[in-house]
Parts: C-alpha cells; sequence; structure tokens
C-alpha cells in the first residue's frame, strides 16, 4: 500500500490517497480529505486498472471523468496526486514481483 499526502493548490485542503496493488493490473484507491468539494468521491470506493490509467491521456481516463462528474477539474490537484500514488505503489508492487 501507499499513502501519499500533499495540499490541493485550489483550495489548501489536505489530500491523502491511500493505493493498495490488488494484482498486476488493479488497483484499491482511497481518498480522505475534509474538503467538501472531494467528499462526494471521497465516499466510494474507487478500482481502476493502474496501468490503463497511468499511459492513457487524462482525457480517456476513467478517474479524470469521474472527477469532470463533479465539476472538480479546473484547477484541483486531486487528479494528478492520485496518479503519483498509483505511479509509486506500481513500482513498489513491480519490485516485489
Amino acid at each position: 500500500m501507499c499513502k501519499y499526502s500533499s495540499i490541493c493548490s485550489r483550495c489548501q485542503y489536505e489530500i491523502q490517497v491511500f493505493a493498495e496493488q490488488q494484482n498486476m493490473n488493479d488497483v484499491n484507491v482511497k481518498i480522505a480529505t475534509d474538503c467538501p468539494n472531494v467528499q462526494p468521491i471521497a465516499r466510494i470506493p474507487i478500482s481502476l486498472d493502474a496501468i490503463y490509467e497511468m499511459t492513457v491521456p487524462k482525457e480517456k481516463s476513467k478517474f479524470y471523468n469521474l472527477l469532470d462528474l463533479q465539476h472538480l477539474k479546473e484547477g484541483c490537484t486531486l487528479y494528478d496526486n492520485v496518479m503519483n500514488a498509483i505511479g509509486k505503489n506500481l513500482g513498489r508492487y513491480y519490485e516485489l514481483a
């Protein structure tokens, strides 16, 4: 499991992302923050194909489209935080595999 923490440049709330690799592709992501804009996303379980998310353009990303539904694209650093957590977690997973 990888824990990634940062401060959002838009709202100045701390965002913590927990990424746990389930197998070579699947990753479960949990988000913890006090930001009221992110709460709808933080409450739901998020399961992604880590390799797909890391390799496609952001506009084709499943997670980016989820942010779009919540109107969080403009200035919110949540997408970048989650991608950083997934990338670090993938690196650790493949080092151990």
